[in-house]
């Protein structure tokens, strides 16, 4: 099956309804590419006047996909230089991809290239607006996010964006990418239900690396884990060796009262285990935690870190129906229809048109309202598997936990598909 739904223990209807209207593996018909001829009326949420009349609003500018009338609007920087234009035009592909699976949608998506500069999404934002998008989908990046939510909010217009920056996230905007407080969430809390109970870390001096550790003692904290210390070192480019070092050898004084060793930046987990064995901390006496930034061969290979845990999107996973979904299959999918394969975040696009999809299908008047997007029971992507989003704009996803093996990486605890199986 090709499509989204919430994995609530009341779901059924709702899977079988979408099952009626999309095939596993085919593409239904092709996304209708069109602009509307004509100013159209409507009513909902995002909407409202005061007066319970309806606002009349301007015909859409630039490529639509879809002949729905519900319209969602998806900025994407389509005309930037470089891999942030191509990955941009992704985006835009990967929405058309949903619509053509999902070939009963009364949805219409108003493409708005926001281009390079954070300006060009607070513009595409407003005229989103005047041409009666009822939820925003995108941008990329975190500033065009905040921009974009400062002329979406007043109006009660919802947005899905793609930053990984939580600082982005807001009542109102939900992130739906996969962040870092989500890897440190579910490694701790793995590690936590493993017996694991002191934990040293090695963090960079970078913004990413203030998260972790914010996050890391939080989560350290709930699942009753102690923090050891947390030895910090300069990265830009790559990461210091001297100032790894000197991490090192400040965890070695504290070896013999940690049980895990937390190193989330992937650019410093071959090199920092190896300083540490140095340092006579080695993978027998400690268990090595790292982050989804570890998902990565070069790491896998290192003897030094046989055993290490870190949590990552499967690429491949079984629905709750028993069919393979994941970016995998996305990815094949998109590569046989556009030539080239998609970048991760293409796959969160396809996720979001069919959710948008689905609750114009369901959820009526309210399908788009805080309660309806905050749905504690959360959602199944077929790209990415299980998510939900929380009431301040920050989301939960589904994780699986790899261990290092052999030169590669296992799953030996899989990614959730429900609610139950998040960390709380």
């Amino acid at each position: 099956m090709i499509g989204l739904f919430r994995s609530s223990p009341d779901a059924r209807p709702l899977l079988n309804r979408l099952i009626r209207h999309t095939v596993s593996g085919a593409v239904i018909g092709a996304a209708s590419l069109l602009a509307a001829c004509n100013p159209t009326t409507l009513s909902g949420p995002g909407f409202g006047t005061g007066t319970n009349q309806p606002v009349t609003i301007a015909e859409p500018t630039g490529e639509v996909l879809g002949s729905g009338s519900v319209r969602v609007a998806l900025l994407t920087p389509s005309s930037a230089q470089g891999v942030f234009g191509q990955t941009g035009q992704a985006l835009r592909n990967a929405a058309a991809m949903a619509l053509q699976d999902y070939s009963s949608a009364d949805l219409q998506v108003i493409v708005k290239d926001v281009g390079q500069s954070t300006s060009g999404a607070s513009q595409q934002a407003s005229r989103a607006l005047a041409e009666g998008a009822q939820l925003v989908i995108g941008p990329l990046r975190s500033d065009a996010v905040k921009r974009a939510g400062m002329v979406l909010k007043p109006a009660g217009v919802p947005m899905i964006a793609f930053t990984t920056d939580t600082g982005a996230a807001a009542q109102g905007v939900y992130l739906i990418n996969f962040t870092p407080e989500n890897d440190v969430e579910r490694i701790i809390s793995y590690a936590a239900s493993q017996g694991k109970r002191s934990i040293a870390a090695m963090v960079p001096q970078t913004p990413y690396g203030n998260i972790v550790e914010a996050s890391l003692r939080q989560n350290a904290a709930r699942h009753g884990m102690r923090v050891m210390t947390i030895e910090s070192y300069k990265s830009g480019n790559k990461p210091d060796p001297f100032g790894l070092q000197n991490a090192a050898e400040q965890i070695a004084k504290v070896k013999d009262q940690i049980d895990t060793i937390f190193i989330p930046e992937g650019a410093a987990a071959v090199s920092a285990t190896q300083l540490l064995a140095g340092q006579g901390v080695r993978n027998k006496s400690v268990t090595f935690l790292g982050s989804g930034q570890w998902d990565q061969p070069a790491i896998a290979r290192e003897p030094m870190l046989a055993g290490a845990w870190y949590p990552a999107a499967p690429k491949v996973l079984r629905n709750l129906d028993g069919r393979t979904i994941g970016f995998d299959s996305f990815a094949n999918r998109y590569a046989a229809q556009f030539g080239s394969q998609p970048p991760r975040v293409a796959s969160l696009a396809y996720d979001s048109v069919i959710l948008a999809a689905a609750l114009v299908a369901q959820s009526g008047e309210r399908r788009f309202s805080p309660q309806t997007l905050t749905d504690p029971n959360g959602f199944i992507g077929f790209g990415d598997g299980f998510f939900r989003f929380r009431a301040d704009g920050t989301s939960q996803r589904s994780l699986a936990i790899m261990e290092i093996s052999d030169g590669n990486a296992r799953i030996i605890d899989q990614a959730p598909m429900s609610a139950a199986g998040l960390p709380n």
